[in-house]
């Protein structure tokens, strides 16, 4: 990959988030309309890459986050257990019923 100076300028205007309250619910949406926000003008480069190499590095990008996205799923599904576990702990009659849960679903499995 090659990186070549630019003459090229981007704008950015920030994000409405940043410049509202979200504590004041009296102020209108048509007040917003009317709101100035900076504009940040930014340098550019121009990189020089072949198609390959460009293919392969989305899909890096694109499996990193469908990795990410995977550890956040597990993440919730443990949390879950977790939950779980605690109400079993916390009442025993719920816990004699999840055995006789996991005992049906054992004979039913065979």
């Amino acid at each position: 990959m090659q990186v070549y100076p630019s003459n090229r300028k981007l704008r950015r205007i920030p994000n409405m988030w940043q410049h509202t309250n979200a504590w004041n619910y009296t102020v209108s949406d048509a007040a917003y309309q009317y709101q100035t926000f900076p504009i940040e003008e930014v340098d550019c480069v121009e990189v020089l890459m072949p198609k390959d190499r460009l293919d392969s590095l989305i899909g890096f990008v694109t499996d990193a986050e469908g990795h990410y996205k995977r550890m956040d799923s597990e993440r919730q599904l443990i949390a879950r257990y977790e939950q779980d576990r605690n109400v079993r702990l916390n009442n025993p009659t719920v816990e004699k019923a999840y055995q006789k849960y996991v005992m049906l679903l054992e004979l039913a499995r065979k």
